[in-house]
């Protein structure tokens, strides 16, 4: 599926005969918020934190699953550094006191980057489910600890034209 992006040509009216003229085939994006097909992994994380509280839209695979590869590094490298500098200091036998104040120094690092990653990964959530045509409120399963099935409909093909904005 393609997407149209920019403005209609011959000054914003669209020619006769123009493929969407007639509301059918895939249907005229916005810049802002059009998905990103084939995003690399620089640039999905880029949108990710650009449009971090924009829940309006369409977000394409690569661009949502390069950035749940970006959260599940960096936490992964966060609980590696907590782990790593747990173990060195109570092998080196060091005070209870500072295992502990590394402990909570790291703990809450993790705490504030989960914190400031939340509104960023719903929203990117949310555009994910747009562009399958589901409805954004699916994420609301996340509520009742069951975030896998956003996760698998986040897996779905692209099918932008079945969800409407004006039908929410």
């Amino acid at each position: 599926m393609s997407y149209a992006s920019g403005p209609a040509p011959y000054g914003g009216q669209v020619p006769y005969g123009a493929p969407n003229q007639f509301g059918f085939g895939a249907p005229s994006l916005a810049p802002d918020i059009a998905p990103l097909p084939g995003a690399s992994f620089g640039e999905a994380v880029k949108r990710f934190f650009q449009r971090y509280a924009q829940f309006r839209g369409y977000a394409s695979r690569s661009e949502f699953w390069w950035s749940f590869l970006f959260i599940v590094v960096s936490l992964f490298a966060l609980y590696l550094v907590f782990g790593v500098g747990i173990a060195a200091l109570l092998a080196n036998d060091a005070s209870d006191a500072s295992a502990g104040f590394f402990g909570i120094l790291t703990i809450g690092i993790i705490g504030i980057f989960g914190l400031a990653t939340l509104l960023p990964r719903l929203a990117v959530m949310v555009r994910r489910l747009h562009d399958t045509g589901k409805s954004g409120l699916w994420v609301l399963f996340a509520l009742f600890g069951l975030d896998i099935v956003p996760l698998i409909l986040c897996c779905f093909e692209s099918r932008p034209d079945l969800y409407r904005p004006e039908w929410s």
